[in-house]
């Protein structure tokens, strides 16, 4: 019974060492932290549009599609990587100084704000009312999406360095001394654990049933999601130390030098390598439906199976500008001057000679937008192999 009373008062003592913790971090966030408020830009009249954010210059901003302007902004400090998750008309982000959002994001309305105790490491993700927040010292957060509050938290065995994945109920948290942990939200526990004894820094992937990750062991791992067992390891020769691109049959990577490695999808085998002279990369690339793009600055195609050039996109608009030119007889006796086709290709055709300053991100619309070096705001549509908008933001 003595025992019992012990560890009862324990458990007390316990709970409100942790609250007043908390009540400190929160009060020396609100001392110590400036305050930024809900900048609104323009204002959204029609509602059916498609609204997305983006970073740039440390703020967040929200855009309007149809409308072409930036909606409303908020300084968070930083330009951090794609800090949000969206869910219906929600958006959930969050700032340098380690709080979480929730904003309405047409209207700019912020419904509740909360302060994490530790570094924010990775973009948000959300399981049914859930946002799930990883932290660096290996502590992840569940969060109710509705009003805020902290209604569970894991710790794990080290620290977080990439970003999590979410299978069904499986939260895939990489850590970054080299153990892959699959956490089930619905039952609270751990389904499986896998050491891959690595640093991992690179966001895993998910597609279908396989998680594919990798690390500075120069090695690339595919596991089976339900059961965490290696279905292959494929040794690449270098760090994996940048996102890669996952398609039907073949998995894209790239490293220094301009190298790009091809592995077929399904054993992990070497299936070609090219080399891009005078390039780096960065956030330079992405994937397309059947293809993926590369600034080299010149925006061109390549294939997945084999690695060649489908298209540079500044010779494939000039080739339709000339047919634009022929069907229309737009010159006629007084021809267009050299500079003015380039005025034509850059502002009607959006062609980009620019890097993109944060990694190109996609909405649901198959959509790709990123910020380049020059300041423009690119939307590039994946159907129709064009790009449908530049805007500079301010």
């Amino acid at each position: 019974m003595k025992a019992s009373w012990k560890q009862y008062i324990l458990a007390l003592i316990f709970t409100f060492v942790s609250f007043l913790e908390v009540r400190a971090q929160e009060e020396f966030q609100q001392d110590h932290f400036p305050v930024y408020e809900i900048e609104l830009l323009n204002e959204l009249i029609d509602d059916e549009d498609l609204v997305f954010p983006l970073v740039y210059n440390g703020y967040i901003y929200t855009f309007s599609l149809k409308h072409k302007l930036p909606i409303w902004r908020l300084f968070i400090g930083g330009d951090i990587i794609s800090p949000w998750v969206i869910r219906d008309e929600h958006i959930y982000f969050y700032d340098i100084y380690n709080r979480m959002y929730a904003v309405e994001i047409k209207s700019g309305t912020i419904l509740w704000q909360l302060a994490i105790e530790n570094e924010i490491r990775s973009k948000p993700l959300i399981y049914g009312s859930y946002l799930i927040v990883p932290t660096s010292k290996g502590l992840v957060y569940a969060i109710n999406a509705e009003n805020g509050d902290i209604t569970n938290t894991y710790s794990g065995s080290g620290e977080i360095y990439a970003g999590l994945a979410l299978y069904d109920n499986l939260v895939i948290v990489p850590f970054k001394n080299g153990e892959i942990v699959a956490f089930n939200i619905e039952k609270g526990k751990l389904e499986w654990t896998f050491s891959a004894g690595d640093i991992v820094t690179v966001p895993p992937v998910i597609d279908i049933d396989v998680l594919f990750f990798g690390g500075w062991n120069n090695s690339l791992y595919a596991l089976d999601i339900k059961s965490g067992e290696a279905r292959w390891v494929s040794y690449v020769g270098k760090s994996v130390t940048r996102d890669f691109l996952v398609f039907k049959d073949e998995i894209i990577l790239f490293f220094s030098g301009g190298e790009i490695i091809s592995l077929l999808r399904e054993d992990g085998t070497i299936k070609w390598v090219k080399y891009m002279k005078d390039v780096d990369f960065s956030y330079n690339y992405f994937a397309g439906i059947d293809k993926y793009y590369l600034f080299i600055p010149e925006f061109v195609a390549l294939s997945p199976a084999d690695g060649t050039l489908l298209f540079n996109y500044r010779e494939r608009t000039f080739n339709l500008y000339k047919e634009m030119l022929f069907e229309n007889m737009i010159e006629g006796e007084t021809p267009l001057s050299d500079e003015q086709r380039m005025e034509i290709l850059r502002d009607i055709y959006f062609t980009v000679n620019e890097y993109p300053v944060l990694p190109p991100l996609y909405t649901n619309e198959n959509l790709i937008y990123f910020i380049a070096e020059d300041s423009h705001l690119y939307v590039y549509d994946l159907m129709q192999d064009f790009f449908i908008l530049k805007f500079r933001i301010e």
